[in-house]
């Protein structure tokens, strides 16, 4: 399940709606937002709060509130259809009450054996709570990947749904605009590979720390998480076959260790009744995309996208190469996979 994240540092305007709506309609279901309400502004933030409840409530997106034990007592009395994630202050008899009431998310990174004892005792819905973990906005400080694997893995085993957050691109906040990721090494990670690799540890849902995700990456999320298409993108390249251009791909059920077989692309050669002359045998570095020529005998016109350093080789021609963000996705392709193939924009 994928969601983002709206800030209530400003009310809620027409470019506001616009992205919100694009972000549903691109396959995110839920947000994040955050009622740690400025001293001076609670009024503000409660008004604003309600004001993307009312929006969001008509594009069945829906909203966890990041709120503190200090913080809860702004809320508006008789607000509906949020969740709430807890922050500090709450005991466990305390969220245990709260829920029996609806969807809690709970501080992951923190939640230990005992809190899971007390919170049992006290008859909590287990069936009601998640587990978030939180991002981190200093550069640094981000959590390390293998106790996130080890903490993740215990929470699952205790049946939580659990969560992590990747960073966006098209706006970051401030103040320090670093990103916010959960795992430091995804700060800047592809954002895309940032969100496989989450899904790879078993974390349920995946949500952008950072306001704003830009369309080329909303259009990417929405083609691997709802359609099943990995979109890569490719560098100029004149010898690229175009029948290869935006079109639906696979890798074979069988796959290679060091290359990308490309199912459809012998099929496709054989159609175009090219012979395929010995051009570019130069060294096939990751990421470069090769065709096989006539040297290759029956293999000629297969595609292979290359997941390993390979040496030149007379019987294979380079036809392109993947920018180096696609080529964080290569670990991401198996038996099977689909992608497609780009030009860079």
């Amino acid at each position: 399940m994928l969601g983002f994240s709206y800030y209530l540092d400003h009310a809620l305007n027409e470019d506001d709606k616009q992205y919100l709506q694009s972000m549903q309609q691109h396959n995110f279901t839920e947000i994040f937002t955050s009622l740690h309400i400025p001293e001076d502004e609670p009024s503000q933030y409660a008004t604003r709060l309600q004001e993307l409840l009312e929006f969001t409530s008509d594009l069945s997106l829906h909203v966890f509130v990041d709120i503190d034990k200090n913080s809860l007592k702004n809320l508006p009395r008789g607000l509906t259809g949020f969740s709430l994630r807890l922050d500090d202050g709450f005991t466990n008899q305390e969220i245990a009450q709260l829920s029996q009431d609806g969807p809690i998310a709970l501080n992951a990174s923190t939640l230990s054996e005992q809190d899971i004892t007390e919170l049992k005792d006290f008859k909590a819905d287990f069936n009601n709570l998640e587990a978030w973990h939180n991002f981190y906005p200093r550069p640094e400080t981000g959590l390390d990947k293998d106790w996130f694997i080890q903490k993740n893995n215990w929470l699952k085993q205790l049946g939580l749904t659990t969560q992590a957050f990747i960073p966006g691109n098209k706006t970051l906040r401030g103040p320090i605009y670093s990103g916010l990721p959960t795992l430091e090494h995804q700060r800047h990670q592809d954002l895309l590979a940032s969100a496989l690799e989450l899904t790879k540890y078993g974390v349920d849902k995946i949500f952008i720390g950072d306001p704003r995700l830009d369309p080329t990456y909303q259009t990417k999320f929405n083609d691997y998480f709802a359609k099943g298409i990995l979109d890569l993108c490719l560098k100029a390249s004149p010898n690229f076959p175009p029948y290869l251009v935006n079109k639906v791909l696979h890798n074979r059920p069988d796959p290679a260790a060091q290359v990308v077989r490309i199912v459809e692309s012998r099929g496709m050669n054989a159609l175009n009744e090219q012979t395929i002359q010995p051009l570019e045998n130069i060294p096939r570095n990751v990421g470069s995309i090769t065709i096989d020529n006539k040297k290759y005998g029956r293999y000629m016109g297969e595609v292979q996208i290359i997941k390993t350093d390979l040496p030149m080789d007379e019987k294979v021609n380079v036809i392109g190469h993947l920018d180096q963000i696609s080529i964080q996705l290569l670990a991401y392709i198996s038996a099977n996979t689909a992608f497609k193939i780009n030009y860079k924009e």
